[in-house]
């Protein structure tokens, strides 16, 4: 399944790349508004703090709106400007909720945990790598948080809940899935953010939930089958046909393979 996956949410960026690229160009200019945001700090602090916040709820907004967006690249359509703004609507609920949950991580990481650590004693010690391992758990989670909500139309705390019982039930993907994203945020920062991007980082969350839903619902018809031994090769029996077998020349030159 892993060996699919990775091949398929690398096609769906490619069959997309120029899209994928218009929308990290604006993620961009968001980013550099939270550079802009920053350099309040100067004139005063809680002005500064005020910019930030909001700016991060702004790149959530967005985030959230892309996602759902790019929902429709992992089931193999291209979707207009329209669809666009119905999903901004859409991924709002899901958005704010994230942005909370990435806000609360955020001073956990930055002011609570360095607190303990700074204790010097092995409680605060224990207390910190506990903080630690429930940070990791919860990044994990959070990347199925928006393509549950999308996919699954849940509410957001219901999605919330369901994200972490898919971390959970399938932790080795789930890890394998956050060393994927780490390299893709290495890879994004050397292209400046353009490739593959946020934009294709959130596809290919999409991806990773659209391929685990084939599981759920092959043990939800068959309720007594071997959760350990998932037949993917037959699951992703249609999925493998919608993305083919590519040339190097059939990619560069789809017209002439």
């Amino acid at each position: 399944m892993v060996g699919f996956y990775i091949k398929k949410a690398f096609f769906d960026g490619w069959d997309n790349l120029l899209g994928i690229v218009l929308v990290n160009v604006s993620f961009v200019a968001l980013l550099a508004l939270g550079y802009a945001a920053m350099s309040l700090f100067q004139i005063h602090a809680a002005l500064g703090i005020i910019a930030l916040v909001l700016w991060f709820v702004l790149m959530h907004l967005a985030a959230g709106a892309v996602s759902y967006y790019t929902k429709e690249y992992a089931w193999y359509r291209r979707p207009g400007f329209a669809e666009f703004r119905d999903c901004f609507k859409e991924a709002i609920p899901a958005s704010l909720v994230l942005s909370a949950v990435n806000l609360l991580l955020v001073l956990l990481t930055v002011v609570i945990m360095p607190f303990y650590l700074s204790l010097g004693s092995i409680l605060g010690t224990v207390i910190f790598a506990v903080l630690f391992w429930v940070e990791v758990m919860a990044m994990g989670s959070l990347m199925y948080f928006l393509p549950v909500s999308a996919q699954l139309r849940d509410r957001p705390l219901k999605a919330l809940k369901k994200s972490f019982i898919i971390f959970l039930d399938n932790a080795g993907f789930s890890l394998f899935l956050l060393f994927y994203t780490l390299v893709n945020i290495i890879l994004s920062i050397v292209t400046a953010m353009l490739i593959p991007g946020i934009t294709a980082i959130l596809l290919s969350h999409q991806d990773a939930v659209k391929l685990l839903m084939y599981k759920y619902d092959y043990l939800e018809e068959q309720p007594e089958g071997d959760r350990k031994h998932i037949p993917w090769t037959a699951l992703l029996f249609d999925e493998q046909e919608k993305v083919g077998q590519r040339s190097l020349k059939g990619m560069i030159f789809p017209w002439k393979d």
